[in-house]
């Protein structure tokens, strides 16, 4: 009995000190504060880049997959007679599918070809120039050639409302804001985009709002840990 009894006071006593050990570990820790924060950056909106996108549709495939070869040959013609930089035109490969027009089962082809345009003026030039030779499939969206630096510029703008936002709470808590302990960040890296509003077929085109500066927002987002210092 009585060896039961002492191996029952060693146990108690063994998981009192490991609690209290625990205790004073907890009591002992640092405390921190997580804060989320997203910065921004207005970059310069200095490029469109200009979608156009071709199809054809016939009963037999051969037929549309000509058809719309004809098509790509005459809008790579129209391009390079208006000095486009072949490395600002891509094209996606021709895809053909199945398809039902309204009571027509046929073959339709499918192909995107984006354009980057420098000169944001050329923007409603180019659409009326598509227009007028039969094109009425495409949109345009504004991007900016500083895209790494306005990341890098909101990432910047992150990291310092992150810390104005801790300095803040531990302010009201009674505390201050000590060294950073951790940063959490996925990157976003890939084009920012903005629509462009394109033309309708008789909208008129004076290239009018096109002067006015544009501008695109980028924006990252963090996650910081600061340690607290009473």
């Amino acid at each position: 009995m009585y060896k039961y009894l002492l191996i029952f006071l060693f146990l108690t006593f063994t998981a009192c000190s490991t609690s209290a050990q625990s205790t004073d570990k907890h009591q002992l820790a640092q405390p921190t504060i997580l804060i989320d924060a997203s910065g921004e950056f207005r970059a310069p909106a200095d490029l469109i880049w200009f979608q156009i996108n071709l199809n054809r549709f016939d009963k037999d495939a051969e037929k549309a997959f000509d058809e719309h070869k004809q098509l790509e040959r005459f809008l790579t013609d129209l391009l390079l007679e208006q000095g486009l930089n072949h490395d600002h035109i891509n094209a996606n490969p021709i895809s053909i599918s199945p398809r039902r027009h309204t009571n027509d089962q046929g073959f339709e082809t499918n192909q995107r070809v984006s354009i980057k345009l420098a000169d944001i003026t050329q923007f409603e030039t180019m659409q009326i120039l598509l227009i007028k030779n039969g094109f009425d499939n495409f949109s345009g969206n504004f991007s900016t050639s500083m895209q790494k630096e306005a990341r890098e510029k909101a990432l910047e703008d992150a990291v310092a409302g992150a810390r104005r936002s801790a300095e803040i709470l531990a302010g009201a808590s009674g505390m201050t804001v000590g060294e950073v302990v951790g940063i959490e960040y996925t990157s976003s890296y890939g084009p920012v985009y903005r629509d462009a509003m394109a033309l309708s077929v008789s909208a008129p085109s004076d290239g009018g709002m096109l002067q006015f500066q544009s501008t695109i927002t980028v924006q990252e987002n963090i996650r910081m840990r600061f340690s607290l210092i009473d």
